[in-house]
């Protein structure tokens, strides 16, 4: 398994994407393509079966259209426009067939139900024989187990923050599925971490530090020039957006070098 290029260089949040390009659009690719920056991406399945790649379950914060994916078919999907924009949601074949291995791509299954592998199945069955760069990761451990047990590629726990507010739905989610704690049943081959985890006032920095003795580290999202400073103190690469992009560049190669042992590095390491 080889994913050094993970590593290599910044990973595009959703692609590059700006206030005339919208996030998880096929130019947002195309642009990442041309300036050789690796991309992020996430699907969900419609309906009648397709892949698509949009980040939200519902289509209201892109499209105006308040209705989840899995309830829309590809034909009412596709009838929307992301962000008021010509462009619409694109499906996983559609931005594979767009990147077409000219850069990496960071693929999340969405869905937090671990013992429904409806979208990682899907996701799994379009890219396992992709001709190009690919690496899959989730909040989900099943699908994190999925996708190991299925494909050869290499697959990440994503993992944020925890809190004891438990009367917070969004905190409520973390305890149960972002601990990093969680890597010991999903058994990663790297780590996708929240920047906002190494905030001064929580206490998961010390974990993160143990877990980079073991697996790969990313941060996300980088989206200024604090969270970029936190990044380099414990993560291996970044996953950004909404940066100035000379400034990206200046930082390539500037974040910490691999503390796991050998055989958890990407297979080609300093090759």
């Amino acid at each position: 398994m080889s994913f050094q290029w993970l590593f290599d260089r910044p990973i595009a949040h959703r692609g590059l994407h700006d206030e005339l390009i919208p996030e998880n659009s096929l130019p947002a690719y195309e642009r990442a393509c041309e300036l050789h920056y690796n991309i992020e991406i996430d699907t969900h399945v419609t309906k009648d079966g397709f892949v698509v790649v949009h980040h939200d379950d519902s289509l209201k914060r892109m499209c105006g259209y308040d209705k989840k994916i899995k309830d829309c078919t590809l034909d009412e999907i596709k009838s929307q426009r992301l962000a008021g924009t010509e462009y619409t949601v694109p499906t996983l074949q559609e931005m594979l067939d767009c990147v077409k291995g000219r850069t990496g791509i960071l693929c999340e299954i969405k869905g937090l139900n671990p013992f429904d592998n409806t979208i990682a199945k899907a996701t799994v069955d379009i890219v396992k024989d992709y001709k190009g760069p690919i690496a899959l990761q989730s909040f989900n451990f099943g699908a994190v187990k999925y996708a190991k047990k299925h494909c050869d590629l290499p697959v990440g726990e994503l993992c944020t923050w925890s809190s004891l507010d438990d009367t917070n739905p969004r905190w409520r989610g973390a305890n149960f599925m972002g601990k990093l704690s969680i890597c010991k049943v999903s058994k990663p081959d790297f780590i996708s971490y929240n920047v906002k985890a190494c905030a001064p006032s929580l206490p998961e920095n010390k974990y993160i530090v143990k877990w980079a003795k073991k697996l790969p580290v990313l941060f996300w999202t980088i989206d200024s020039d604090e969270k970029m400073e936190t990044a380099k103190k414990y993560a291996n690469n970044i996953i950004f957006e909404y940066l100035p992009l000379e400034k990206v560049e200046a930082e390539v190669g500037k974040y910490q070098p691999f503390a796991c042992p050998e055989d958890r590095l990407p297979e080609n390491y300093g090759k």
